[in-house]
C-alpha cells in the first residue's frame, strides 16, 4: 500500500510540476482566491457556511498537523495520525452529535460529508501539499485538491488525504487514506449538492511504553507486538434545495436579467453511511497486558460496525420573508434505519440489530432593530434507541461600537438530556464485555465571548454542569459518575505586530470540581513569535519559534483493544510542567509556492532520564525535522 501511494504522490508531483508553463498566465492573479474560488461545507448537510479557504496565508503554515491547527495543547499517541484528546474540555467530540463512538479519537483525521468542501470556481484549481521527514521516522503526508466548473452552474472536485508514518518508536506505525469526491449544481431556483467520501485508517498499537527509567530512552520496551487497529468510514450524500419565490427582472448591460426572490426553501437530504473497526492481536494471556480472554487466547479478532440509511427534509425561510417579517425560521425530519453490528450478535443472537430512529429539529431566529441578533434551536428524538434525548439552545449576539472599537459579543445557554452512546451501554469483544444500563445524561451549558476584529483579540468562558456523566475508568470499563461534575474555563487570544515581528498568543485556565472524574490542566499556553523579511518583492520569509506548555495534571491512558482513552484516577503520575518547542522557518516564493521547515520538541535534550508525554506511557517524540512544500495552480 506505501509504494502505491508513493507512485500516486510521484504522478501527481510530475503532473502538477508540468502544469508551470501556466504560471505566467496566473501570476496575473490577485493573490487571494477570492475572484476565482469560492468554498463552503454543509456541516448539518443542510445549512450552507462558507469556508474561509485561502491559499496565500503564510502564518502558521507549518502547523500542517490536523490536531495541532485545532487546539492550543492536543494529547496524541506520540505519531501523526495516532489517537487525539484535546486537554481544552469544550473542544473534545460533542457525544450528543455522534454517529460511530469508535471515530472519535480520530474526528481531527476523518474525512465526512459535514466537513468536505463543495467548490466553484472560474478556472480550474490544483493544489498539492507535501510533507516529509527523516528516513527514520519515514514520514509522509499528501493533501491534494483539484476542481473546476464543467460550465458556470456545475462543478466537479476531488480530495484526497494521505497519512503515513512509522514513528519514533517500536509498533506505532500509521498509514490513513481519505478520498472524497464532490460535485455541487446550482441554476435558477434549484441546488444540487452530492459527495462520496472515503476513509481508511490502519494503526499499529504499540499499547504503550514500559517506563524505561535509566535505559536506552530511544528504544523503550512496549507491551504488544501484534496488534492493529483498522477504522473504515464510506459516505454517499446527496442534498437538493428548491427555493420557493417569485422573480424579478433586473437590468445589467442592457440585458434584462431573471433573478429568484426566495421567500422559502424545500431541502433534502439522503445519507447512506458504512463504519466499521476490527481490532487483531496476537498476544497470549502470559503477556499480562489483557485481564480477560473471553473467546480465545492467543489471537483476537474483534470487530464493530454500524450501516444507516438517513432521509431527512428541511422548510426554512429565506431572505425575503425574513426582511419583511424581522425574523426567520426553520424545521426539519429525519428518518435513519440503523443496522448494527456487535461481537456479541454474532455470538450469541444472530448478526443484526436494526432499528429506526426518528428526529425533528427546529430553529427560530430573529434581529431586534439590527443590533441582537438571537436564535431558539430544539431537537428532539422519537423512536429508536435514542427516542426520548432532546437538546434546546438560546443564542444572543450583538455587534458594539463602531470603527476600531467595533466588536462582537456572543452569549449562549444550551440544555442536552441524552442516552449513553449505544456502544457504551453494549459491547462485547475478546477482553471487554460489559451490559449497562446507565442513566441518561443531563448537561447544561454556558459560553461567552468576546471578540475585537480590529485589535485581534478574543475572550472566551465556558461553564458545564453534568449530571450521570460517562467515563472510562481504571479497568478501560465505562463507569458513571454519581454526583455532578462542573467544569468552567476562560481562554484569551491576542495576535499583535511590533515592526517586523508577530506575536500569537493563546492562554487557556480550566477547572474541573472532581479531578478524580475529569482531570485537566489548570493552565494550558500557546506562543508563536516570528520575524517577517521580505526579498525582492517575491520572497517572504517567517522564521520563529513557538511554545506549547501546560500545568501539571493527571493524564489520560489509551486502551487500543476499546479504541477509547480512559482515566486512572488513582494514578499518581503527573503530566504537564514541560514546554514543547518548535522552531520554524515558513516561506512563499511568488504566489504559488509555499513551503516550510521546522524542528519539532527542540528541547528534548532537556529529558535525559525518561520520556515526558501526554498520554500515559506514550511518549512524545524526540526532536523531529519536518520538511513541508504546497504548490497551487490557477489556470
Amino acid at each position: 500500500m506505501l509504494k502505491i501511494n508513493i507512485r500516486i504522490h510521484l504522478f501527481l508531483t510530475l503532473f502538477l510540476l508540468t502544469g508551470t508553463v501556466n504560471l505566467a498566465e496566473a501570476q496575473h492573479d490577485a493573490d487571494s482566491l477570492r475572484n476565482i474560488l469560492v468554498t463552503l461545507s454543509l456541516p448539518d448537510n443542510f445549512e450552507e457556511v462558507p469556508v474561509n479557504y485561502n491559499d496565500s496565508i503564510l502564518d502558521l503554515f507549518h502547523r500542517a498537523e490536523p490536531s495541532y491547527k485545532n487546539d492550543i495543547l492536543p494529547a496524541d499517541l506520540g505519531n501523526i495520525g495516532s489517537a487525539c484528546i484535546s486537554e481544552d474540555f469544550f473542544k473534545r467530540p460533542d457525544s450528543y452529535l455522534t454517529e460511530f463512538l469508535f471515530n472519535e479519537p480520530f474526528k481531527n483525521y476523518i474525512l465526512g460529508s459535514q466537513n468536505i468542501m463543495f467548490y466553484n470556481t472560474r478556472r480550474p484549481y490544483t493544489s498539492v501539499f507535501h510533507t516529509t521527514s527523516t528516513k527514520t521516522v519515514d514520514l509522509q503526508t499528501i493533501d491534494f485538491i483539484h476542481t473546476q466548473n464543467v460550465n458556470p452552474n456545475l462543478n466537479l472536485g476531488i480530495q484526497y488525504n494521505f497519512i503515513s508514518s512509522l514513528g519514533q518508536y517500536l509498533d506505532q506505525a500509521n498509514s490513513l487514506n481519505s478520498v472524497g469526491i464532490t460535485s455541487n449544481y446550482k441554476k435558477n431556483k434549484y441546488k444540487l449538492f452530492v459527495s462520496y467520501i472515503f476513509n481508511k485508517f490502519k494503526l499499529k498499537n504499540s499499547g504503550g511504553y514500559i517506563d524505561t527509567l535509566g535505559a536506552d530512552l530511544n528504544v523503550p520496551e512496549h507491551y504488544l507486538q501484534h496488534s492493529v487497529s483498522t477504522l473504515f468510514n464510506q459516505e454517499f450524500s446527496v442534498t437538493q434545495k428548491y427555493i420557493l419565490g417569485n422573480y424579478k427582472n433586473l437590468s445589467y448591460r442592457d440585458t434584462i436579467i431573471k433573478v429568484p426572490e426566495p421567500k422559502f426553501s424545500i431541502s433534502h437530504n439522503l445519507r447512506l453511511a458504512r463504519r466499521y473497526r476490527v481490532y487483531t492481536d496476537e498476544e497470549t494471556a502470559e503477556n499480562n497486558y489483557y485481564l480477560n480472554f473471553f473467546y480465545k487466547n492467543g489471537y483476537t479478532y474483534d470487530s464493530v460496525a454500524v450501516k444507516s440509511l438517513s432521509n431527512s427534509f428541511k422548510f426554512e425561510s429565506e431572505k425575503i420573508f425574513e426582511e419583511k417579517h424581522k425574523f426567520g425560521f426553520d424545521v426539519a425530519i429525519h428518518g435513519k434505519l440503523y443496522n448494527i453490528y456487535n461481537f456479541k450478535n454474532y455470538i450469541f443472537e444472530g448478526n443484526t440489530n436494526t432499528f429506526f430512529e426518528n428526529r425533528i429539529n427546529g430553529n427560530l431566529h430573529s434581529d431586534f432593530s439590527g443590533k441582537i441578533h438571537t436564535e431558539i434551536y430544539g431537537d428532539y428524538f422519537f423512536g429508536g434507541y435514542r427516542s426520548g434525548d432532546y437538546r434546546i439552545r438560546a443564542k444572543l449576539e450583538k455587534t458594539l461600537f463602531k470603527d476600531k472599537l467595533k466588536s462582537e459579543a456572543d452569549l449562549k445557554i444550551q440544555y442536552t438530556h441524552q442516552k449513553p452512546d449505544y456502544f457504551i451501554n453494549t459491547y462485547y469483544s475478546n477482553h471487554y464485555i460489559w451490559e449497562n444500563n446507565f442513566s441518561e445524561i443531563d448537561r447544561t451549558d454556558l459560553s461567552f465571548s468576546y471578540l475585537f476584529s480590529y485589535y485581534r483579540l478574543k475572550f472566551n468562558v465556558n461553564s458545564a454542569l453534568i449530571n450521570n456523566y460517562v467515563y472510562y475508568d481504571i479497568t478501560s470499563m465505562p463507569a458513571q459518575a454519581d454526583n455532578s461534575v462542573s467544569i468552567i474555563s476562560a481562554s484569551a487570544e491576542k495576535t499583535f505586530n511590533l515592526k517586523r515581528f508577530t506575536f500569537i498568543n493563546k492562554i487557556l485556565w480550566e477547572k474541573s470540581s472532581d479531578d478524580n472524574i475529569i482531570s485537566l490542566p489548570e493552565l494550558s499556553l500557546y506562543q508563536s513569535v516570528y520575524l517577517k523579511m521580505l526579498y525582492n518583492k517575491t520572497l517572504l520569509i517567517h522564521l520563529g519559534f513557538e511554545v506549547y506548555y501546560s500545568s501539571e495534571y493527571k493524564s489520560f491512558n489509551f486502551n487500543p483493544a476499546t479504541g477509547q482513552f480512559y482515566f486512572e484516577n488513582n494514578n499518581k503520575k503527573l503530566t504537564g510542567n514541560y514546554p514543547y518547542v518548535t522552531v520554524f522557518a515558513d516561506m512563499k516564493i511568488k504566489r504559488n509556492v509555499m513551503l516550510f521547515f521546522k524542528f519539532m520538541h527542540i528541547n528534548s535534550f532537556m529529558n535525559t532520564e525518561t520520556l515526558p508525554y501526554y498520554v500515559t506511557n506514550y511518549p512524545l517524540q524526540n526532536r523531529l525535522f519536518k520538511f513541508g512544500v504546497r504548490w497551487t495552480f490557477k489556470n
